[in-house]
């Protein structure tokens, strides 16, 4: 951004301030700790991992080795900055962090395939444009903001949130940025083995939450994580995450198997995993040990991750990567 390296961190370093004031203008408003920046809310889960056993010979880099088996957890989220209910206008979130020989490997989805921002900048102004006004004021400041043409965009990209009745377990969620595969750039994407079910009950706002418990007591849920490979900078750009990787132009390949097992998420060792994710982990798509993040928008994710978390005292990890 701006032409050179120097001129992308100044303009980083110019919006990064906004995190910390997203943070603690909802705690105040909310009368609350301070918590993440985004994806505010979320529940807590136990996750393996089994790698496809045919995957290709040029898709297997670091820990992807055929056949072997990874344990974790993981976190369903809202996206909105402020603590909300599971029925309201929002999108979702799907990380999960395996415990690979080398180091912790994380995984940080959206259950849209691009963002409503082209750069990192855009996303900061617009996320403190909705965070400290209301829903009917919000949309007149962005005008100024951003201009006439992505306002626009980023307004409808909002308004078609997918169908919040959607159970978390069957849905599809992108990475929405690349990362570097072995000698390929690859977005990622995890979609669901079983079909779309509702679950929304006008009776209770926090319907999705209490159908994930009820279902993960009864069975396991499985999702494949594949890798959309890139074609071309017209069709599958790495700078522009705005822009979607369709599956014609980036045709999936299967990586492994991402497996939620049957577990009680009332039980005490639950309760204890969720606490420990809410309060003291912090997602990353720099805690990747060989699958490197590419792009302006994980480059500014690097550092906005990681001053989110230090500002609610969570463990700000060492990274690898240059």
């Amino acid at each position: 951004m701006g032409g050179s390296r120097e001129a992308e961190r100044a303009l980083f370093a110019n919006a990064f301030p906004r995190v910390e004031t997203i943070q603690e203008f909802v705690a105040h408003k909310q009368n609350a700790p301070v918590r993440r920046a985004f994806h505010n809310r979320g529940e807590a889960f136990k996750v393996d991992f089994e790698v496809s056993p045919d995957l290709p010979e040029h898709l297997r880099v670091g820990f992807l080795s055929p056949g072997a088996t990874y344990h974790g957890f993981g976190r369903f989220s809202r996206s909105q900055s402020f603590h909300g209910r599971d029925n309201e206008l929002d999108q979702r979130g799907f990380a999960f962090r395996l415990d690979t020989p080398d180091r912790p490997q994380d995984f940080l989805f959206s259950n849209t395939p691009s963002s409503f921002a082209r750069d990192p900048v855009m996303f900061l102004r617009v996320a403190t444009i909705f965070t400290e006004n209301a829903r009917l004021v919000a949309p007149l400041k962005l005008v100024p903001a951003i201009g006439l043409r992505d306002a626009i965009r980023v307004m409808l990209n909002l308004l078609r949130s997918p169908d919040r009745s959607v159970a978390f377990v069957t849905q599809r969620y992108w990475s929405r940025t690349p990362f570097e595969f072995g000698a390929v750039a690859s977005r990622l994407m995890v979609r669901p083995t079983s079909e779309p079910r509702h679950v929304a009950d006008k009776k209770d706002p926090d319907s999705l939450t209490a159908d994930l418990k009820q279902d993960l007591r009864q069975q396991s849920r499985t999702f494949e994580l594949c890798a959309l490979l890139y074609f071309d900078e017209k069709r599958t750009p790495i700078e522009d995450a705005s822009h979607t990787w369709s599956d014609a132009a980036a045709t999936p390949v299967v990586i492994g198997k991402v497996v939620l097992p049957a577990q009680d998420l009332d039980s005490a060792e639950a309760l204890e995993l969720a606490d420990r994710v809410e309060r003291s982990e912090a997602f990353n798509p720099w805690n990747t040990p060989c699958l490197r993040p590419l792009g302006r928008s994980n480059r500014a994710r690097r550092q906005v991750y990681d001053r989110s978390a230090a500002n609610r005292g969570a463990a700000v990890p060492s990274h690898e990567q240059p």
